[in-house]
């Protein structure tokens, strides 16, 4: 399972590496316009809505640190080999 986790991570990251500018973009954009609707309002579902932005954003580091953690032990069976 891991080697075909690391495949769809690696195509994942080198598919999106010259969109995730604009999906950025957007996100920052969608954060703003609910941020102004929690000011006037608040409410948990907008902080959700913002968290959820804020984490997908996140969403190349997080499967990198994914896709590190899983190599790092492939690299000491190789080297242990």
């Amino acid at each position: 399972m891991s080697a075909v986790r690391i495949s769809y991570i690696t195509e994942w990251l080198e598919r999106t590496k010259t969109a995730w500018p604009l999906v950025v973009a957007e996100i920052d954009a969608k954060v703003s316009e609910l941020t102004v609707q929690l000011i006037n309002k608040d409410d948990e579902q907008t902080r959700g809505r913002i968290k959820a932005l804020r984490d997908m954003k996140e969403l190349p580091e997080t499967l990198l640190s994914e896709l590190e953690g899983m190599r790092a032990p492939l690299s000491e069976e190789d080297g242990a080999g």
